[in-house]
């Protein structure tokens, strides 16, 4: 029962924090707006119930899924961790503040998402090539998407029109 009650945690902190995390992507400057707080609780329940899920079920755990949830726990710390940071540059922004700021929400984004893609991917029938495949996959397309998504935030430079670019002299 205890174990049910923390996957259910764990998916509804994940699926919170895919729809949070979209919405927190877009920097503003100043204090944690309610978009930012939602995605970091729902960061902080995924890491909350993760660590409890492999107290639970630690005795039953293989060496090799001890050391892989283990792995997802510290992955899980560092999230809140860099939503944290992510909070810390908005509050004070400082110049060029919003590329630090996208790049925290953006590892914890594609974070999320690796582990989406990841747990379909391991009842594949050849999980050992379906697993880095999926987070290859994630990793490719999240950072086509970041990267035009941080090209449209950058300040474009003013086109100066073709008459006013000839230097005129007296």
């Amino acid at each position: 029962m205890l174990r049910i009650a923390l996957v259910s945690l764990h998916s509804l902190a994940g699926l919170g924090g895919l729809l949070a995390g979209l919405i927190a992507m877009r920097p503003r400057p100043g204090k944690a707006g309610a978009a930012r707080v939602v995605y970091l609780v729902c960061l902080g329940g995924l890491l909350a119930s993760v660590v409890l899920l492999i107290a639970v079920d630690w005795p039953e755990l293989a060496v090799g899924a001890r050391v892989a949830f283990t792995g997802l726990a510290v992955l899980a710390a560092v999230m809140v961790f860099r939503m944290v940071r992510a909070l810390a540059v908005a509050t004070e922004s400082p110049p060029g503040w919003q590329d630090r700021y996208v790049d925290h929400v953006y590892f914890t984004y594609v974070s999320l998402w690796a582990g989406f893609v990841v747990v379909p991917a391991l009842n594949l029938p050849y999980p050992r090539i379906g697993v880095p495949l999926a987070v290859v996959a994630v990793l490719a397309i999240g950072h086509v998407l970041i990267s035009r998504y941080k090209r449209r935030l950058s300040p474009r430079p003013r086109r100066v029109p073709r008459a006013e670019r000839r230097v005129r002299r007296p």
